[in-house]
């Protein structure tokens, strides 16, 4: 994604006032989007249209991979850092060889990513359910815990 783009998620952000979690969310059904295109023009043989696209993906890859925080992010930030190296090495091999097999791979693991943040980000919103307390029986006597 060029810097223009990626500041128009960041504008719609700031001015609709989105969590963080919506942001990469957003970002990710953008690569699925640029993906479905890129995997056009591999199709219709349109290299530009399919050329295009691939930076888009790689520019949001990039710019996910650098809000990475290391320090807090500990083991899941390297894991996620190491699996965005992956997704541009495979991108890179689809646009030099003109080739769809790696986009989707990486459309699968980005839809991965996706559905797992939104799971997260849904949890994390979810006020904690607080199970009604139940009486047990403790040598005749009734005692909630």
């Amino acid at each position: 994604m060029t810097p223009m783009s990626y500041s128009a998620y960041a504008a719609s952000a700031v001015r609709e006032d989105l969590p963080k979690d919506r942001i990469l969310i957003m970002l990710y059904e953008g690569s699925i989007k640029f993906i479905h295109l890129a995997v056009r023009g591999i199709d219709e043989n349109r290299p530009a249209l399919k050329g295009e696209y691939i930076s888009k993906v790689l520019a949001i890859i990039t710019e996910l991979t650098a809000a990475l925080d290391m320090e807090r992010g500990g083991e899941i930030a390297e894991n996620l850092a190491s699996l965005y190296e992956y997704m541009v090495k495979r991108l890179t091999e689809a646009n030099v060889q003109n080739n769809t097999a790696p986009l989707l791979e990486v459309e699968q693991l980005i839809i991965s990513l996706k559905e797992g943040f939104s799971e997260a980000s849904r949890l994390r919103r979810q006020p904690a359910v607080r199970h009604p307390e139940k009486p047990r029986e403790c040598r005749g006597v009734s005692v909630a815990i």
